[in-house]
């Protein structure tokens, strides 16, 4: 278990670190925008800094069990509203669903795990 909640938290920070510096610097808003229907501003002032606090949360975690559950139940909230907002006609993107489908079991199988230590 302790492999597994290690491989799931280091993916989790290594995507969920850069993603907020993507959306900060614009290189990801267009598939942003695209795949959420929401605007930049949403992107950059409750997107990115969720989702990097969340990458943080799931750092610290690997040695604060507790914070590591509440860093990925954060995570798998931000996957699951990309993939509502992907469900929109118009918005069904294969690469987004499948990108934030694997975070979201990601994030769910690290909270699992952490919640069982």
């Amino acid at each position: 278990m302790t492999a597994l909640m290690w491989i799931c938290s280091v993916l989790l920070i290594a995507e969920f670190v850069m993603a907020p510096i993507n959306l900060w610097t614009g290189r990801t808003m267009p598939n942003f925008t695209r795949f959420t229907g929401l605007s930049p501003q949403v992107a950059v002032t409750l997107f990115a800094p969720v989702k990097l606090l969340a990458a943080l949360l799931v750092a610290i975690g690997l040695a604060v069990h507790p914070l590591g559950v509440a860093g990925a139940v954060a995570l798998a909230a931000v996957c699951a509203v990309y993939l509502i907002r992907l469900a929109a006609p118009g918005r069904r993107d294969p690469a987004g669903v499948a990108a934030f489908g694997l975070g979201l079991i990601l994030a769910v199988v690290l909270a699992v795990v952490q919640a069982g230590r």
